[in-house]
């Protein structure tokens, strides 16, 4: 037999491996036990009823169906019944080989519903086509995206390094590990970015006064606060007025249910200003602020927030035990430095990507493969 007929017989990746071993020989039969084991890829005896058991795992998980591993065994045998395969059996052998050949894992389901992606491509063409019209009258320096995000007050994991063998994880915690505030973010087409809104949450609604007169707030950072930590259409209608005081202005925004009150498309209107929503469940497209900036500024919070904790960690709250937390100065410094770290060239980026500013639409898809072939 020739070196490349032995390989596929003992499904060997290289016949060149084969031809170096023959040729050293007599070296292996002198090396050690471990030196002449060799480590084979999974490989199946029938590769028919593989190729259309994997054909079906596709079709129903295209469908959102749930397949556990029992389903995937009772298909199997049912094809093998169908091909006449009287020698296959499902043991665990064979699934742990399934599962490897073809990538499987066991996951968690984090969606309920089914948008196919048909659809999403038929809503994203129709707002570049309606984007598209709206762009040539408008400067880069006058087209805005604005959303808000979480901020967690501190670094929180479940997780924590330990010694292998150790039984009982301890994980002391601050007094805000489970505290968050609300931040707005604004961002222009020509990588200007506006103030950071922070959002605070307070039991009063208020910040209390002697501490509000203590607080030094950046320039680039305004404070609210009220008794969710969330935004409301009172604090954005508020914000809106007082970043927005040009002419000639567009505002990309999605459908989050604070942006489409009757009191923001007054503003919008007082403001006399053009608006374009995105189309539900495309934001991860098409919105600016979710392509690249939020992702960014959130990391250098993480960055920041983390060496404070580092910093903090032999400093232990006397009553409690807990871990010293950041106070609303400390935070405030955090989000004005993340914020201010963000470089304008990653805002004009994130306009480009998204086609709402400086790019050709579809070629912004490049980044999302599975719409570039739907789009283009």
């Amino acid at each position: 037999m020739s070196m490349r007929d032995v390989a596929a017989k003992f499904h060997v990746n290289s016949f060149s491996s084969i031809s170096e071993w023959v040729n050293k020989l007599d070296e292996l039969k002198k090396s050690v036990k471990s030196d002449k084991k060799l480590k084979l890829e999974s490989f199946t005896q029938f590769p028919e009823l593989e190729k259309e058991l994997v054909h079906w795992f596709t079709a129903i998980r295209e469908q959102g169906i749930q397949v556990l591993r029992s389903t995937i065994e009772e298909k199997a045998k049912s094809l093998a019944a169908e091909m006449g395969l009287a020698r296959f059996g499902c043991g665990d052998k064979w699934w742990q080989g399934f599962r490897t050949r073809n990538n499987l894992s066991f996951r968690k389901i984090n969606a309920s519903s089914i948008k196919p992606i048909e659809k999403e491509a038929e809503l994203v063409r129709q707002y570049l086509d309606d984007l598209a019209s709206l762009l040539p009258q408008f400067v880069p320096s006058n087209i805005y995206n604005f959303d808000e995000t979480r901020f967690d007050w501190d670094v929180k994991s479940k997780f924590t390094y330990d010694f292998k063998g150790t039984q009982r994880i301890l994980g002391v915690q601050s007094a805000k590990m489970n505290h968050f505030i609300t931040v707005m973010l604004m961002i222009r087409a020509d990588g200007e970015k506006m103030p950071a809104l922070l959002i605070f949450q307070e039991k009063n609604g208020q910040i209390p006064n002697l501490v509000r007169e203590r607080l030094n707030i950046p320039e680039n950072v305004i404070i609210k606060s009220n008794k969710s930590g969330y935004i409301s259409d009172q604090i954005l209608n508020d914000y809106l007025r007082t970043i927005l005081r040009g002419e000639n202005q567009l505002l990309i925004y999605d459908q989050a249910g604070s942006h489409k009150t009757i009191m923001i498309s007054n503003a919008i209107s007082d403001l006399d200003a053009t608006k374009i929503v995105i189309p539900g469940g495309c934001t991860k497209y098409l919105q600016p602020l979710d392509a690249l900036v939020i992702a960014n500024f959130k990391s250098k919070t993480t960055d920041f927030r983390i060496k404070f904790q580092t910093e903090q960690i032999e400093r232990r709250s006397k009553r409690t035990g807990n871990l010293k937390a950041l106070d609303r100065q400390q935070l405030i410094n955090i989000a004005s430095k993340a914020w201010d770290a963000v470089s304008p060239q990653l805002v004009r980026k994130s306009f480009e990507l998204t086609g709402s500013y400086g790019v050709n639409h579809p070629k912004i898809f490049s980044h999302q493969v599975n719409m570039k072939k739907l789009i283009i």
